[in-house]
């Protein structure tokens, strides 16, 4: 009898282009711990905020950014903030777009964010280290994730922090509830549209660049993709956001010359996942997720940030939030992502949990539940705040629209329970596609499929695509046979993904 397909957890990344990002950097790093680049830092910083400087720490290295830290005599400190040579590939919009998000969050919510004295491009920064921030530096105790991580994880897991399974009741609830503030605060931003949040022609913060994204940065450092063949533009609904999402994801697979597939049958299953999901998104069945109708496509979209959780989060010594830091790839997204549950909650997130995601979902029920709770009662207070005064409105008179309306709370326990939050993530997440696309999604959409590949799925693509998956599958085998890095003129590249962009 025919049996399914184990599948990998996910799709590796190029590790030939991963090395020569990291070399990228390594040259870079020797030039950013030079006396002469301090005191070139020390003076930047001091320009845009005076002072009696008393230290310059030494940088220190994150995710995206190194960061200098310098201290003043009356205990203040700011921070100067730079991206990383090699690992951003899009350093002049992520720093305007960081800033963009920043100072509107910090106008329109409590979040507590940091003050942003200056900001600049690379032209305007003397040092010679790229564009730059310049903003406060938050005092804290740890981050959220180092307070709520395994101690006997530690440091071992690479960095990596995973929940204390043995977390104190209260300490879990006064974490979490601080983090469903932060969430209920952020999806009551609205926009009309989708993209990255600048300064327009008037000096107003609005929606006017494309959405730029973490995975967009990746296929560029981590799949050979050229810049030039990602979106660049803003968009007006969910639909045609979820049809460029899909196009990155050919995109990825079409240029990734090393690691990308196993073999002839992986690259058919990885070209037909990724042709039906642009069928999905052509005929809008995306937006009207796994037959639920919780999601309307006509609701506003909302800033959404893809590196929000704890590690990100600064805490006190009591562990009350002091600082939201790490704002890169945050933009206004389709309403759907926000309404996710959260892949934080147990700070190791779906794809990188050892028993993928179905272990995951299993191990993350009962703190879910716990989270979607504590977010409910947050929501509760917030709605007794703005409840209008009995004698100025009386609340059985509000439309039934308003009524209907559910809440954040709402939507996301039916994500969770109907998995349609799965959609939400392989939509992101290029390397993470194809173990959700044929696990979660394809019978979902597609009907009963016996082997769970693509085999029963060949029917369904156009002639035009049927036609080109055996030269495609060729030229992946091909590829696999020698590992290099393909240096691509733009014009052929664009003609390249022509090819399976039908």
């Amino acid at each position: 009898m025919a049996t399914k397909k184990a599948r990998r957890v996910h799709m590796f990344k190029d590790d030939l282009a991963w090395e020569k990002s990291d070399e990228e950097f390594e040259a870079w790093v020797d030039t950013i711990h030079t006396p002469e680049t301090y005191r070139a830092i020390g003076n930047m910083i001091l320009k845009y905020k005076p002072g009696e400087a008393e230290l310059l720490h030494m940088g220190i290295k994150g995710g995206y950014n190194v960061l200098y830290r310098l201290e003043y005599k009356d205990g203040t400190s700011v921070a100067m903030r730079l991206p990383l040579k090699g690992g951003v590939k899009f350093p002049e919009e992520k720093v305007r777009y960081e800033v963009a998000t920043m100072r509107y969050i910090s106008q329109n919510t409590t979040i507590p964010v940091p003050h942003v004295y200056h900001y600049g491009s690379a032209a305007e920064n003397p040092t010679g280290l790229g564009p730059f921030i310049i903003m406060d530096y938050v005092e804290h105790d740890q981050t959220m994730s180092a307070a709520m991580n395994d101690p006997d994880v530690g440091d071992s897991n690479g960095g990596y922090h995973e929940l204390d399974p043995n977390i104190g009741k209260e300490k879990l609830e006064f974490c979490y509830r601080q983090m469903a503030d932060v969430l209920l605060q952020l999806s009551r931003l609205k926009f009309p549209r989708i993209g990255s949040l600048d300064y327009d022609d008037q000096g107003k913060i609005s929606v006017v660049g494309r959405p730029l994204t973490q995975n967009m940065n990746f296929m560029v450092e981590l799949g050979s993709v050229l810049p030039e063949l990602l979106p660049t533009k803003t968009y007006s609904n969910a639909d045609d956001w979820y049809s460029a999402l899909a196009d990155m994801h050919l995109a990825q697979l079409t240029f990734q010359h090393n690691d990308a597939v196993e073999d002839e049958d992986d690259a058919r299953d990885k070209y037909v996942a990724r042709q039906l999901f642009r069928h999905l998104a052509a005929e809008r069945r995306l937006t009207r997720q796994l037959g639920s109708e919780e999601d309307d496509p006509s609701d506003d979209c909302t800033i959404f940030c893809e590196d929000l959780r704890p590690s990100n989060v600064l805490v006190d010594k009591d562990l009350r939030i002091v600082g939201v830091i790490d704002w890169e790839f945050a933009y206004v997204a389709p309403a759907q992502f926000a309404r996710d549950p959260p892949g934080w909650l147990l700070l190791k997130t779906p794809d990188d949990w050892p028993t993928a995601y179905a272990g995951w979902m299993e191990a993350c029920r009962p703190r879910f539940e716990v989270f979607v709770r504590l977010l409910e009662e947050e929501e509760k207070k917030l709605a007794e705040k703005e409840q209008p005064n009995k004698e100025m409105a009386d609340l059985s008179v509000l439309s039934e629209k308003k009524k209907k309306k559910k809440t954040l709370s709402q939507h996301m326990r039916e994500r969770w329970e109907s998995k349609s939050w799965l959609l939400s993530f392989a939509a992101r997440n290029s390397w993470a596609f194809d173990a959700i696309f044929w696990k979660y999604l394809d019978e979902q959409y597609f009907g009963p499929n016996e082997l769970g590949d693509y085999h029963a799925r060949l029917g369904l693509l156009t002639p035009a695509e049927a036609d080109e998956m055996e030269p495609f599958v060729q030229r992946k085998m091909e590829e696999s046979k020698v590992a290099t890095i393909v240096k691509w003129e733009v014009q052929d590249a664009v003609a390249h993904l022509a090819k399976v962009l039908l």
